[in-house]
């Protein structure tokens, strides 16, 4: 048996991406496996279709979604289909197998926040039933084994946890270390009620150790640096978006470029946003606070930054199983435009490689994205996507935080001349 490289691997995981983009939606996903089987060897593979197979195991989405509109899927579909080597032999030897999956929801700061609001005995205006709503939900979905995860609003806010003035994060971190605990009847819905009530004193110290736990993760560090690692990709879209005299190709050229001098990878999922910006901005409210830069734009790109991060969150989680396992996250805000933007960067694939550590993101619109990436990239460019000394180089050259942190200050500063 001939062993295969990790350049090899690496390849063929691009040519199983091309499978999934070049495979029309409408075809089933037994065709896509039966007629690429040897791409797909070895990888795990979370495919969402409008069109369930019955012959592979899948999960519904549009139930999940109605019975709690405020919860958002990551991938677009109604449903989602799953594969790997493993099943898929056992399937073709039974007919149809059930695969166990993990389902979980995280938060937003926008809707962690209202639990420490709800907990004070602070209004919520309009969105009280909503709210509810995902409550129930998440006591109803902990009960059938449905996760109930806040980690985003803790990495999101660590650094401010920091300050000895600002007391909101650990208060609302708190909240829902109190909520942890919560149980309800039908006709009492209320966190304040004694029947209900946690001590303050011990939510208060998990609290405490959950935060100290993120402060002294090195796996949370690795997320701020992506985060920063998004931040930088959007800032320098954003300057690109202001040379009017530069065609899309040729931004994307140059984002490509420093995208590999920077961060020393392409970072396709990062460009993927930056590409939404570029050609598709202004058909998107999300984008409408840095339609003109102005003194309040840095604060507001820093926080559409973590909202694109809250994605590639939830791309972690959908990927982060042991080999076999499927894990379906869900998103819950209250925050429109961030709703909107999801629905905008429809999720359709995510091919996995557990044995590399490499996920591979396609989305609805990935074919469109690949002809401007095509067309982008000059002969010199290609030379150094493809060289693999080159990539060896750029893989040694992981930026670290300071470098990082170096960087962000020099676009930072460059932005300053448009404001």
């Amino acid at each position: 048996m001939v062993t295969e490289t990790q350049q090899e691997r690496i390849m063929r995981l691009q040519h199983a991406t091309n499978a999934v983009v070049m495979h029309d939606p409408s075809d089933s996903f037994k065709n896509l496996i039966e007629n690429n089987e040897n791409l797909f060897r070895g990888f795990r593979l979370v495919y969402s279709t409008n069109n369930l197979d019955a012959d592979f195991s899948h999960s519904s989405l549009r139930e999940i979604e109605q019975h709690c509109p405020t919860l958002k899927k990551y991938f677009y579909g109604t449903g989602l289909l799953f594969y790997s080597e493993h099943h898929y032999e056992v399937t073709k030897r039974k007919g149809r197998i059930e695969i166990p999956l993990d389902y979980s929801l995280s938060l937003d700061s926008n809707a962690a926040e209202r639990f420490r609001v709800w907990e004070n005995g602070g209004s919520l205006d309009k969105e009280e039933s909503r709210f509810e709503g995902l409550v129930r939900f998440i006591k109803e979905g902990k009960e059938q084994g449905f996760n109930f995860d806040y980690s985003f609003f803790i990495i999101e806010n660590l650094i401010d946890s920091m300050k000895p003035e600002n007391h909101r994060p650990f208060n609302t971190i708190r909240a829902l270390k109190r909520f942890d605990h919560l149980e309800y009847e039908k006709d009492s819905f209320d966190i304040r009620n004694p029947k209900f009530s946690e001590n303050l004193e011990s939510s208060g110290q998990r609290a405490i150790e959950a935060l100290h736990a993120f402060h002294s993760s090195s796996e949370i560090k690795g997320f701020l640096d992506r985060r920063m690692g998004l931040y930088l990709i959007l800032l320098k879209a954003i300057l690109l978006r202001e040379q009017k005299d530069l065609s899309l190709n040729k931004k994307m050229e140059l984002l490509i470029e420093y995208s590999l001098d920077a961060l020393g990878a392409f970072a396709k999922t990062e460009i993927y946003f930056a590409w939404k910006l570029l050609k598709h901005g202004k058909d998107f409210r999300f984008f409408d606070p840095i339609s003109q830069l102005g003194k309040k734009s840095l604060h507001k790109i820093k926080g559409m930054a973590w909202d694109l991060f809250a994605i590639r969150y939830q791309e972690t989680l959908a990927s982060k199983s042991n080999i076999g396992d499927f894990y379906v996250p869900f998103f819950a805000s209250f925050d429109n435009r961030f709703v909107e933007l999801a629905k905008a960067c429809p999720i359709r694939a995510l091919i996995i490689d557990d044995i590399d550590k490499r996920v591979m993101t396609i989305h609805l619109d990935e074919y469109e994205f690949m002809v401007d990436l095509n067309e982008s990239i000059s002969p010199e460019l290609n030379h150094r996507l493809q060289d693999p000394d080159e990539k060896i180089k750029r893989m040694s050259r992981k930026p670290s935080t300071a470098d990082l942190k170096l960087k962000a200050d020099e676009l930072e500063l460059s932005l300053g001349e448009y404001c």
